[in-house]
């Protein structure tokens, strides 16, 4: 039996690979064009157990950026970003008021994300090179 991704975040980590990971154990593949971040897609479900079940030292870090933590504009929680293991990769998530995980996008390619801001229901997270991308807190992966 692997780790849950709950688990996984308390000890900062999360799978080295492309995905979106639920605290309710749902998980699907993500796509983006690397560091440039102009476009974002969610993909197929994924099997967290089954992806660390064939490796499960397939992790990395989740390390939150000094700047990456925004509280969201309602009071119902924050979402934050940073960094991991490798230089190329990053992560951004959403958490609850109490800071516990509600779900985490981990990316290989992205360049890490220093910044994290919130307009209304819209989350913004910048990598180290400038880019930004944005997503809608009210689409039903990330509600």
């Amino acid at each position: 039996m692997s780790k849950g991704i709950i688990d996984l975040w308390l000890a900062h980590e999360r799978p080295a690979v492309d995905g979106l990971f639920r605290a309710d154990g749902s998980a699907w593949t993500v796509e983006t064009d690397g560091p440039e971040l102009s476009w974002f897609d969610v993909g197929e479900p994924l099997n967290l157990d089954a992806l660390l079940a064939e490796d499960p030292e397939w992790l990395t870090g989740a390390d939150i950026h000094p700047q990456g933590l925004a509280e969201l504009s309602d009071g119902a929680g924050y979402v934050c970003c940073g960094d991991g293991s490798l230089g190329s990769e990053g992560f951004f998530a959403r958490l609850d008021q109490d800071k516990n995980l509600v779900w985490v996008v981990s990316l290989l390619d992205s360049n890490p994300f220093e910044r994290a801001e919130v307009h209304g229901s819209q989350a913004a997270f910048t990598n180290n090179l400038g880019n930004c991308l944005t997503i809608d807190l009210t689409n039903s992966y990330f509600a």
